[in-house]
């Protein structure tokens, strides 16, 4: 007799990333460059963030300074480094956009322009100059979506 993983998990979030108009998925691309470990706590992380009803501190919060109202950041420690993922709510779709993963460490960021990074990018959505797509969460059931 085998061992099965009994589930009920109901997504409650749907997440977006960034498409540059080279068509690069920006959190695709940045997961793939992250450590196994990384990997595996970024794909934790997500799975537990999409099926929670409401986010908050402190895996949630809202970056600070006038350009940067309405953005926000997910946020988790990998291997002892705060990993960070900036981007804005849609909140009628119960949407995270992500715009950029990033690490910030001592009040220093890599990449370092990530703040302007996630400006850009946005305005960059809204101008339609570049476009959002699905990203799949690994929920032990297949992907979202």
């Amino acid at each position: 007799m085998g061992i099965y993983e009994i589930s009920d998990i109901v997504i409650l979030w749907r997440l977006v990333e960034y498409v540059s108009p080279a068509g690069r998925g920006a959190i695709t691309d940045w997961r793939d460059d992250l450590s196994i470990v990384r990997k595996a706590d970024f794909d934790l992380f997500l799975k537990l963030k999409v099926t929670e009803k409401t986010w908050g501190y402190p895996d949630y919060r809202a970056l600070t300074g006038k350009p940067l109202k309405e953005l926000y950041e997910l946020r988790w420690k990998s291997e002892g480094v705060p990993h960070r993922i900036g981007g804005y709510i849609i909140e009628s779709e119960n949407t995270f956009v992500m715009l950029i993963g990033f690490t910030h460490n001592a009040k220093k960021y890599d990449p370092s322009s990530a703040l302007d990074t996630i400006v850009k990018r946005r305005k960059q959505i809204l101008n339609g100059e570049a476009t959002l797509n699905e990203f799949k969460v690994l929920t032990g059931q297949g992907t979202q979506g």
